[in-house]
């Protein structure tokens, strides 16, 4: 019954993060192409749309990250594995997630320090929006792939 329910909640989560990620990137094309027109068109267009959609970059890259560290198909280095007896590589992958997930925790532990300075300096990253809320991701991210990388190691069986 209670892994029933998870299998539903991580299905639910698993969408949200497809929405979110759609969302964001559909709102960077559409915001981009928006503002090509209106610079070259009617030369007007937003002031604060380069800065806007730096942040988009930086939330779609996180979400993206996020997606990738539930698939599994993150970035790795593995150079020795090929020369690892096979009895002995799932402790090794044990241990690469392990290893994502303190390193996953550490630098959401240090962005959360460094969002909450933004917090405190009141920091405007552009018209009345605060820097902090459009940081935000980045400590949120990291906690979210450290779980998935917890999760991987608890859950499934690594081959």
């Amino acid at each position: 019954m209670f892994l029933n329910n998870t299998n539903k909640i991580i299905n639910v989560l698993h969408i949200l993060e497809d929405v979110i990620v759609s969302l964001i990137l559909i709102t960077m094309i559409l915001f981009s192409l928006y503002q090509i027109f209106m610079r070259n068109f009617m030369d007007s267009g937003f002031i604060w749309g380069d800065h806007f959609l730096r942040i988009l970059v930086l939330w779609l890259g996180l979400v993206g990250a996020i997606l990738a560290s539930r698939k599994g198909k993150q970035i790795s280095i593995d150079v020795l594995s090929q020369f690892i007896p096979s009895p002995y590589k799932s402790y090794i992958k044990k241990f690469n997630l392990l290893f994502s997930a303190v390193i996953c925790l550490l630098i959401s532990y240090y962005s959360y320090q460094f969002v909450y300075l933004e917090y405190k300096d009141a920091t405007i990253a552009f018209e009345s929006i605060p820097a902090w809320l459009t940081q935000a991701i980045i400590p949120v991210g990291f906690f979210i792939m450290s779980l998935k990388y917890i999760a991987q190691i608890l859950n499934k069986k690594i081959e």
